[in-house]
């Protein structure tokens, strides 16, 4: 359910819909690290019909020869279909270090299997008057970025089936003070190879560095997805207390060029610290729906232990986005990841194994209830479990917080926390026996909520009412009970569900 290439690490990647398939592209390095990327990075391939299972096909094409634009590295690309005419965009860097031209080349393809570099590359590159040539010093947080000329990560769109055509791409704007100038890049097109150079779509003087972008037109607004993370520097102040790194989103109700506004909830999939769920993209379902994707990031968190990881970087499962009345955009469970697993009869009901710290606290039978006004209560249903599903729906009666455990010891003194925190209005992912949290997402505090779980292996995906809460990875706990937690608070958990995901 997390899918890899069998011989590559991947970077960002971007999915274009043909007829009934969907083609994965990728930047990709082969697994051996002792080679550097230099020169070694490739465009990955993959084709699905349902965008769970890829079919992994051959690279597309690589760098460029040296003294090429592209010949140290490429990277985030984007494919975009015209009258049979596959093109692909994407970033070639021409060297390493102080001194580096990011800048954007073309491949096309009549089949999308054999592809040709076009000898106008790259078919642009910053315009000075507008985009800084060199990340100063002032403004280098990590030390291979200094000097790097900031022109990358392109997407394209059309106004209509014949164009014209707009592209946006990763830049820095030199209008904003140093540390704040990531912007987006615009340019147009009538052809797809000659763009015209235009000041920036998007500088909002927030973010040190803005990427993996994305641009797309539903029900009349059109709508940016960006990535940002504080490891530029600059503190990410998101509309989301509890985010500070991740994919967030802007909205523009005049057209293509904006203005672009910051939604009440501009967070997209974010994360607390370690950016988890990034390069986040969507793609059009043959419905008119839309579907988000991206990567997993699989680097243990504190308190983690693991081995050194063969692939850094994942493709999760794709969810569904739900569009409001207002424009706001969420994401939403995709019922699809349960082709992956199989219902575990019978669900949880009845009385559990164990519960504390005394059995008063709780009334079993269909619908459970828990009650401790003065401290935590838990309560176990036997068996372990490992790879999951497992939702409830928690109705307060009173008080704070409620909510799930998975993969908990028989005593409740580890496992995983899943919680709705009523007084702080938020839900928190969080580990049995200590008193802080993971990772938090903000929530209108409710007096009932529907919670899901999917626990995959370390991905953990935590979603509130259908919508997706939080996406990140542990790895110390793999197996364990589940169950439901109360503190400060009389609630009930009616509805249960569990699905087990099958060996693979």
């Amino acid at each position: 359910m997390l899918w890899t290439p069998r011989e590559h690490r991947i970077g960002d990647i971007t999915i274009v819909r043909v007829g009934e398939e969907y083609h994965l592209f990728t930047e990709q390095t082969p697994l051996d690290p002792g080679g550097g990327i230099a020169g070694r990075r490739t465009v990955g391939h993959a084709v699905s019909r349902d965008l769970l299972r890829w079919e992994e096909l051959p690279a597309a094409f690589g760098c460029g020869p040296a003294g090429d634009f592209d010949a140290y590295s490429i990277y985030h690309m984007d494919v975009f279909l015209h009258r049979g005419t596959w093109y692909l965009f994407y970033t070639g860097l021409d060297r390493p270090g102080p001194g580096q031209q990011q800048a954007i080349g073309l491949a096309t393809s009549r089949d999308g299997m054999r592809w040709e570099k076009h000898p106008a590359n790259p078919v642009l590159r910053a315009d000075p008057r507008c985009y800084e040539p060199s990340l100063p010093r002032e403004a280098t947080y990590q030390e291979k970025d200094f000097g790097r000329l900031w022109f990358r990560d392109p997407c394209v769109i059309s106004a209509g089936p014949d164009g014209p055509f707009g592209m946006i791409v990763v830049a820095r704007d030199v209008r904003q003070p140093p540390d704040v100038r990531g912007c987006l890049a615009w340019a147009t097109s009538k052809d797809l190879v000659r763009w015209e150079a235009h000041p920036p779509l998007y500088s909002p003087g927030r973010f040190h560095t803005i990427e993996t972008p994305s641009l797309f037109r539903h029900e009349g607004r059109h709508y940016l997805v960006f990535m940002t993370h504080p490891g530029w520097g600059v503190p990410v102040m998101a509309t989301d207390p509890y985010q500070t790194a991740g994919d967030f989103y802007a909205v523009s109700e005049r057209g293509w060029t904006g203005p672009y506004e910051r939604p009440a909830d501009e967070v997209v999939v974010a994360a607390h610290g370690t950016l988890r769920m990034g390069g986040a993209r969507t793609v059009e379902g043959p419905g008119g729906e839309r579907y988000l994707y991206g990567w997993l990031a699989m680097k243990p968190g504190p308190g983690d232990e693991t081995g050194p990881l063969v692939h850094p970087l994942t493709v999760p499962p794709p969810r569904h986005v739900r569009f409001l009345g207002d424009g706001s955009m969420h994401v939403r469970y995709h019922e699809g990841i349960e082709s992956f697993a199989e219902s575990v009869p019978p669900a949880p009901a009845g009385m559990p194994e164990a519960c504390g710290p005394r059995p008063e606290h709780w009334k079993m039978g269909n619908v459970v209830s828990g009650k401790n006004l003065g401290g935590r209560a838990w309560a176990l249903w036997p068996g372990e479990q490992a790879n999951v599903i497992f939702s409830a729906r928690v109705r307060f009666e009173r008080g704070e917080r409620a909510g799930l455990l998975l993969r908990a010891d028989a005593a409740a003194s580890s496992g995983w926390r899943v919680v709705a925190d009523r007084r702080f209005g938020r839900i928190e992912f969080g580990i049995l026996g200590q008193e802080t949290w993971i990772d938090a997402r903000s929530w209108p505090p409710a007096d009932a909520v529907d919670i899901k779980v999917v626990a995959h292996g370390p991905s953990v995906e935590v979603y509130a009412d259908g919508r997706l809460m939080i996406h990140q990875v542990r790895y110390r706990e793999v197996r364990g009970r589940l169950g439901y937690w109360i503190e400060r608070a009389e609630a009930h958990f009616e509805n249960p569900v569990l699905l087990r995901f099958r060996e693979a």
